[in-house]
């Protein structure tokens, strides 16, 4: 009898068995390494997209993802395909220009679609800002999707937008003023590539509308940028992407705050109704903008001949931070802010670099200051040269920090109005406004590519908001994670979870409910690559934008 595999027949038998033995391992694999998601809501927006639309100013050039608008019934998990029409034009202001937008209909686009990776206990453990994938505790079993802040054994306190924790073995004694004033407290640093990620643009001179395109308007209409000249010598700030300075003495561009406020409002979130309306005006207590002081600025700065000193400064929480760049090198300085009373405060020095030409004439140099997290960072041409999460730090308790972002201190604060549900720290009108300007010295020199981002902000509303009170912050067991959305304004996350499915009190919590906490056995996996991102139709056509495939961060 003749060998079938050695005669080139085909043997049924094995065939089957490599079949079955394939579809085995992607179950194993699916089961216990990767899986895929869908996102279906706009809860990690924009980092992360559910049902949105995708518009783009035709003055400006600039695009950004808004939420849906128009639900069917009213039902917000079932958004129509098409927005606007029937139901009104759909209107936006460019969150870059300030420009109005108006839509008579814009189709939806589904959500992104990411792989996770499993988690392994003992094998692979959650690490803090991972963006997770789980089951939550306070509703029947479905997945959500949110950023990790809290770790088990942490305390947790969210303050001024930034997350604070007290690890295990260390915790606040009590609750109240004095524990938040207590040095155990640390704040939780994000890591560069993850900073990168979640920085959140508040303008950029590259969306800067074409003179020809100002022209049909009238002058009063005009766009107006954010950056204001001391001076004469700028030219191209009213309708260039680049400024350009023609003089040589020194001269200032200060960021307009007062029409430009630097602050939570999100772009995703100009809504027909919601927490954030395309309107941005505050016509109640019920839709807080809170002002962000953790902010990026930055520049491409080319100098035509000599050398240019250039010094960026921040007003912001009492303090004035300060990062230079000179002919000696480049350092990043702190002072409390000088008043009428005190001028001549000397800087404190955090860090400093004597590496020199860091800035020379004809070429680009990218300048980049940070402060963000309670630390300043300072990077040209993409690398750090002084400052960063050590190096650059100063440090604030959660109650040092409240008396620096207000002026107040927090027991004050807490009188006002001692009930949770109504905490004066939700009221955005006791915060300090930052303020930013750029120095510079020499010339002339042309400004590339001029842009200010802000950070994430995690909001505490006037509802019970674990973590943002001092009589309500949460002591995570060693099985429990806290998570938070991105889309901080219009998420519902850890900080407003206040019940608890049953089976999750019964089975894993032993009958003592954690309000607000994930348990460890509700975990999936850690999101990191968005595969298929965003699929929409064009005509009857699925179409895919493969350009937005990416890592998660």
């Amino acid at each position: 009898m003749s060998n079938p595999r050695a005669a080139g027949g085909f043997n049924i038998k094995e065939t089957l068995t490599a079949v079955v033995i394939s579809f085995t391992m992607a179950f194993v694999f699916r089961g216990f390494v990767i899986e895929g998601f869908l996102i279906p809501t706009g809860s990690m927006a924009p980092t992360l997209l559910g049902k949105h639309m995708l518009v783009r100013d035709p003055d400006s050039g600039y695009a950004w993802t808004v939420g849906p608008w128009d639900y069917v019934n009213g039902n917000p998990n079932l958004p129509y395909p098409v927005q606007g029409g029937t139901n009104g034009p759909i209107k936006l202001n460019d969150p870059v220009t300030g420009e109005p937008i108006e839509l008579a209909s814009e189709r939806l686009r589904a959500g992104d679609r990411l792989f996770v990776l499993k988690y392994l206990k003992g094998v692979y453990d959650p690490s803090r800002w991972e963006v997770v994938v789980f089951k939550p505790p306070h509703e029947e079993p479905q997945n959500y999707i949110k950023r990790l802040i809290g770790l088990p054994g942490d305390q947790i306190a969210l303050v001024d937008g930034d997350v604070f924790y007290a690890p295990k073995g260390s915790h606040a004694k009590g609750t109240g003023a004095e524990a938040w004033a207590e040095n155990v407290w640390k704040i939780a640093r994000k890591p560069e590539r993850v900073q990168r990620e979640v920085w959140r643009k508040v303008f950029d001179s590259t969306y800067t509308p074409p003179a020809p395109t100002q022209e049909r308007f009238a002058p009063s209409e005009r766009f107006r940028p954010p950056w204001v000249a001391s001076g004469s010598g700028w030219t191209g700030l009213r309708d260039s992407r680049d400024y350009r300075y023609e003089g040589s003495s020194p001269t200032v561009l200060s960021w307009d705050d007062e029409r430009w406020p630097i602050d939570d409002y999100t772009a995703y979130n100009q809504l027909r109704v919601g927490p954030q309306p395309f309107d941005r005006v505050i016509r109640d207590r019920t839709r807080p903008i809170f002002p962000v002081s953790d902010v990026s600025t930055h520049f491409g700065i080319e100098p035509e001949s000599g050398p240019v000193k250039v010094t960026g400064s921040l007003t912001a929480r009492g303090m004035e931070f300060r990062a230079v760049i000179d002919d000696a090198g480049a350092k990043v300085e702190l002072r409390e802010a000088p008043t009428t009373e005190s001028t001549d405060i000397a800087w404190r020095t955090l860090d400093s670099s004597n590496r020199t030409g860091l800035i020379t004439p004809g070429r680009v140099t990218n300048v980049e200051f940070w402060h963000v997290d309670q630390a300043l960072w300072l990077f040209v041409d993409g690398k750090l040269v002084c400052g960063g999460p050590e190096k650059g730090a100063y440090e604030l308790t959660p109650s040092g920090r409240v008396f620096a972002s207000t002026g107040r201190e927090l027991i004050e604060l807490l009188r006002l109005n001692p009930n949770i549900t109504n905490s004066a720290l939700a009221d955005t009108r006791i915060y300090r406004k930052p303020s930013l300007r750029w120095r510079f010295e020499g010339g002339p020199f042309t400004l590339h590519r001029v842009g200010l981002d802000r950070d994430l902000y995690y909001q505490c509303g006037r509802m019970p908001t674990l973590g943002g009170h001092p009589d309500h912050f949460p002591t995570l067991s060693d099985d429990d994670f806290m998570m938070c959305g991105d889309n901080s304004p219009s998420s519902l996350d850890s900080r407003f979870w206040d019940a608890e499915y049953p089976w999750v009190t019964e089975s894993i919590n032993h009958g003592e409910p954690q309000y607000g906490l994930v348990p460890r056995e509700l975990l999936i996996g850690r999101a990191f690559v968005v595969y298929l991102p965003s699929p929409f139709k064009r005509g009857a056509i699925p179409m895919f934008d493969f350009t937005r495939m990416r890592w998660v961060w």
